[in-house]
C-alpha cells in the first residue's frame, strides 16, 4: 500500500449542523439536556450505548393545509452572562452565502445568520417563520404565503414579498455556478417553482411561479405536486438576502447583513462571534453573544470542554465509554442522537476497473463491513443494513446488502490482478479499506490523501474512484438521501451513476403525495441502487455532545443543531 499525503487534513469532529449535506446538528420534541433531567445513557442487548430520544414521526403537510406560525414562546429567566462556545472546524465555514452553501459548518452558521419562509420545528415539521401564514391550495400546487408584518434585515430594512422573490430567483441564477445552474444547490431544491428550472438553465432571468400578490404576500406555483417542497423550503438556499447587501460585491457574506435571529459581529482567524438581531420575530434570541471556534482555536475540543473552555463539544467514539462511566463528572453532561446520516464506500463505475460490476461486487464482499460499527467504531454507531437511515420517517427501510464473503470475492475476480486508488480527506477508513483489499484479494492500493478543498472540488467532478463518503440528510424524508445521492440529475451525486430504473423509480416517489406509493417507490430504488454495487453502507451515523449543565434547551435532532435562538444560559449554575 502507497499512502501519499497532500497537506493531511484534520477534519472537523462532523459538526453536522443540517442541513446538506449536507453537518454541528438540532431536538427533536422538547429534548431534555442537561441540567433540565438529562435523558439516562442505557445499553440495549447488543451494548449499543443509547439515550431515550423519540426518533420523530414527521406529518406531511397535506393539501388544503393552512400552517399559522406558532406563538412567541414564553421567555425564560435570564440572569448573568448569555454566552455560549462551541468549536467549528479549524478552516471555519467556506462561505456565508446561502445560494451556495454545500458543506455542514457553513450551513450551520448561515442558519443563525438567515433564514426563509420557514422552518422545522421540534417534530421536523414544517413551519412558518418569516412567513406568518402559508395556504395549501387543495391540488396541491400553490402556495399563497403572507409574510409577518414587522420583519427586518439586520440593519433595519422590512422585510418585503419582493425580497423573497429576489432571494429566490438569485439563488437560481447559474450565473453564480460559472453558467451551470445544475450545479447550484437550488437545482435539488428549488426546481419545482413554474419557470425556476428554465431560469437555472439559463434561459430566463424571472421565475414565474413566484408572484408578487402585494407587498406582504406572495404566490408559490408548482410544476407538479411535491411532498417535500415545505420541507425544502427550510434549508438555507431558500433564505432571503438582501439585495443592496449582495451588490456590495462578490465578498458581500464576509460582511452580511442578515434575515435571521443573529447579526455578525467579528470573523477574525480564531473565532466567529454572534450576536442577536433584536428586532427579530416573534421574539430575538436569548444568547447575547455565541462564540464559534476556529482555525488553531478549533483543534482539541474534548480537552477544551474539561478544561472549561467550551460549553459544547462533539465526542469522539474512543470517549464515549470514558465519559458515560458511573463515576464520570460529565456521565449527565452527555448527550446522545442517533442522525439521519450514513457513513458510505462509493464505487465510482465510471472510472476503471470499476466500470466492471464484478469488480466492484468482489470489493465489497471483501471488506468485513460489520467490523466498522462494532470494533472499529467500537460499537457507538450502528450497522446500516440498506442506504436510508432506519430512524427515516416511513421505516423499516431495511434491504439486502451483499454478505461479506472473501472466498466469493477471489472467485469473482478469477485471479485478475486489480490496481486500485482510495482517495480520502482524512478518514482512517480509507486505509482500512486497503489493507483488507490487499490481504484478501491480493491488490495494489494507493491511498490519496488530499485536504478539502481539492477533495471537494474532485467530488463535484465526480472524479473520485472509491472513497468513504459521509452524508447527513437535509430534511426528514428518504429523498435527501437517495434522490440527493443517486438521482441521474442531483448536483449533489458523487459518481457518475445513471440507472434509468432507479431514476423512474425516484421520479415517482418526486410526483406523489401517497406515503405508500412514495414508500414502495424508494424501497425498490433503494435495492436497485445495491444490487448494482456502487455503494456500500457501513453505518447509520450517532452524535455524541457533551453539553454543560448550564446551557439549557439545547436543541438536537436527527438532522442536526439547527438554530440556537432558544438556548439560554441558567445562572444557577457555575460558569463552566
Amino acid at each position: 500500500m502507497k499512502a501519499h499525503e497532500r497537506s493531511r487534513l484534520t477534519l472537523f469532529i462532523l459538526l453536522l449542523l443540517v442541513l446538506a449535506s449536507c453537518r454541528f446538528l438540532i431536538p427533536s420534541s422538547p429534548v431534555a439536556t442537561p441540567g433540565n433531567s438529562p435523558p439516562e445513557a442505557v445499553s440495549s442487548p447488543d451494548g449499543f450505548p443509547q439515550v431515550i430520544l423519540t426518533t420523530p414521526s414527521v406529518t406531511p403537510v397535506l393539501p388544503g393545509e393552512i400552517l399559522e406560525a406558532p406563538p412567541a414562546p414564553q421567555p425564560p429567566p435570564l440572569v448573568g452572562d448569555q454566552e455560549l462556545t462551541l468549536a467549528g472546524s479549524p478552516d471555519g465555514p467556506l462561505t456565508l452565502d446561502p445560494a451556495l452553501v454545500r458543506d455542514v459548518e457553513s450551513a450551520f452558521v448561515v442558519q443563525q445568520l438567515f433564514r426563509g419562509l420557514v422552518r422545522f420545528d421540534p417534530s421536523l415539521r414544517p413551519v412558518p417563520e418569516l412567513a406568518e401564514r402559508i395556504e395549501v391550495s387543495p391540488d396541491g400546487r400553490t402556495y399563497t404565503v403572507r409574510l409577518r408584518p414587522d420583519i427586518t434585515f439586520h440593519d433595519g430594512t422590512p422585510i418585503t414579498a419582493a425580497d423573497v422573490k429576489y432571494s429566490l430567483e438569485r439563488a437560481c441564477d447559474p450565473a453564480l455556478n460559472g453558467g451551470d445552474g445544475r450545479g447550484l444547490p437550488a437545482w435539488g431544491v428549488l426546481r419545482d417553482l413554474v419557470g425556476a428550472e428554465d431560469r437555472l438553465l439559463g434561459r430566463r432571468s424571472d421565475i414565474p411561479g413566484v408572484e408578487l400578490l402585494d407587498e406582504r404576500t406572495l404566490r408559490l406555483r408548482l410544476e407538479a405536486p411535491s411532498a417535500t417542497f415545505l420541507l425544502r423550503l427550510a434549508l438555507p438556499v431558500a433564505s432571503v438576502v438582501l439585495r443592496a447587501n449582495v451588490e456590495q460585491g462578490p465578498e458581500w457574506w464576509r460582511h452580511p447583513i442578515g434575515s435571521g435571529p443573529f447579526r455578525l459581529l467579528r470573523w477574525d482567524t480564531e473565532e466567529l462571534v454572534l450576536g442577536p438581531h433584536l428586532d427579530y420575530r416573534p421574539q430575538p434570541p436569548y444568547l447575547r453573544e455565541v462564540h464559534i471556534a476556529i482555525g488553531s482555536a478549533a483543534l482539541s475540543p474534548l480537552n477544551q470542554y474539561e478544561r472549561g473552555q467550551l460549553d459544547v463539544a462533539n465526542v469522539p467514539p474512543w470517549a464515549v465509554d470514558r465519559l458515560s462511566a458511573p463515576e464520570s463528572p460529565y456521565r449527565d453532561h452527555l448527550v446522545v442522537q442517533p442522525l439521519f446520516a450514513g457513513t458510505y464506500v462509493f464505487f465510482n463505475p465510471a472510472v476503471p476497473p470499476l466500470d466492471d460490476p464484478a469488480v466492484r461486487r468482489a470489493l465489497i464482499q471483501a471488506f468485513p463491513r460489520e467490523k466498522v460499527a462494532r470494533v472499529t467504531l467500537q460499537g457507538k454507531v450502528r450497522l446500516a443494513e440498506g442506504i436510508v437511515p432506519e430512524e427515516m420517517p416511513g421505516s423499516p427501510w431495511a434491504a439486502s446488502v451483499l454478505p461479506t464473503d472473501p472466498e466469493a470475492a477471489r472467485e469473482l475476480l478469477a485471479g485478475r490482478q486489480l490496481q486500485l486508488e482510495v482517495v480520502s480527506a482524512g478518514s482512517d477508513l480509507a486505509v482500512m479499506l486497503a489493507r483488507v483489499w490487499e490481504q484478501e484479494l491480493g491488490a495494489d492500493v494507493e491511498v490519496l490523501q488530499l485536504d478539502w478543498p481539492d477533495y471537494l472540488a474532485d467530488l463535484d467532478a465526480r472524479r473520485l474512484p472509491i472513497f468513504v463518503f459521509s452524508w447527513v440528510a437535509d430534511y426528514p424524508d428518504p429523498e435527501a438521501i437517495l434522490d440527493a445521492l443517486f438521482a441521474t440529475d442531483s448536483p449533489a451525486r458523487p459518481i457518475a451513476y445513471e440507472n434509468p430504473r432507479v431514476q423512474r423509480l425516484l421520479d415517482q416517489a418526486r410526483h406523489t403525495l401517497d406515503p405508500g406509493e412514495r414508500r414502495e417507490a424508494f424501497l425498490s430504488a433503494q435495492q436497485a441502487i445495491l444490487d448494482e454495487a456502487v455503494v456500500l453502507p457501513l453505518t447509520f451515523d450517532v452524535e455524541y455532545l457533551l453539553v454543560a449543565p448550564r446551557v439549557r434547551d439545547f436543541p438536537m435532532t436527527p438532522l442536526g443543531i439547527l438554530g440556537l435562538e432558544r438556548v439560554w444560559i441558567d445562572g444557577s449554575h457555575p460558569a463552566r
